[in-house]
C-alpha cells in the first residue's frame, strides 16, 4: 500500500489544489519558494515563520502565466532564482497550450484563455524557449484538476528519489 504524501501548500495560495486523503494530506504554511512542496522537502526557517524548500512546484493559471511572461518577467526570474538549487524547476499551468495561445476554429481566430490578448503566440513561444534553456520546465496540464493530478505524480516521483527507490 502506498502511504499518503504530506504536501505543504503555500499560505498565499487562494484556491489550493486538493487530493483524496488516501493520496495526500495537506498543511498550509508559508514557503520560501514555490507553491506546493513535500513536507520531507522542507525545513523551518528560524524567526521567519516560513519553510525553506529543497523542491517545490510552481502553479500558474493561464492568466497568471501570461502576465508572468509579459510585465511580470523580471519578478518571475527572481522567483525562479530562488529555486535554482532544486533538482527540477517545474511550472504547472492550468491550461493547455493551444487554448493558451490564439488558435483557429472554423476559419475564425479564437481568443486565448487569458486576459493578455496583446501577448502573441510568437512572444509566448519565445519566452517558453527562454525558460527551457534556463532548465525550467513548463507543463501545460489542461485545467486545475488535471494539474493537481500531475503534481501528485511529480511528488510521488520525488518521494521515490528521497527514499532511494
Amino acid at each position: 500500500m502506498i502511504e499518503p504524501l504530506h504536501i505543504i501548500i503555500d499560505s498565499r495560495e487562494q484556491a489550493p489544489w486538493s487530493w483524496s486523503p488516501g493520496d495526500a494530506t495537506t498543511e498550509i504554511r508559508g514557503l520560501t519558494a514555490g507553491d506546493y512542496a513535500l513536507s520531507s522537502d522542507t525545513e523551518e526557517v528560524r524567526g521567519r515563520g516560513s519553510l525553506a524548500v529543497r523542491f517545490a512546484i510552481e502553479r500558474k493559471s493561464a492568466d497568471d502565466l501570461a502576465g508572468t511572461l509579459g510585465s511580470g518577467w523580471e519578478r518571475f526570474l527572481r522567483e525562479m532564482a530562488r529555486m535554482e538549487t532544486f533538482p527540477a524547476r517545474i511550472i504547472l499551468v492550468e491550461s493547455d497550450f493551444e487554448s493558451f495561445c490564439f488558435r483557429e476554429y472554423d476559419g475564425d481566430i479564437v481568443p486565448p484563455d487569458h486576459n493578455h490578448s496583446q501577448i502573441t503566440p510568437e512572444f509566448i513561444t519565445r519566452r517558453l524557449c527562454d525558460l527551457a534553456f534556463m532548465n525550467i520546465s513548463v507543463w501545460f496540464a489542461g485545467n486545475s484538476q488535471l494539474a493537481a493530478g500531475v503534481a501528485l505524480h511529480l511528488f510521488r516521483a520525488r518521494q521515490r528519489i528521497l527514499l532511494g527507490l
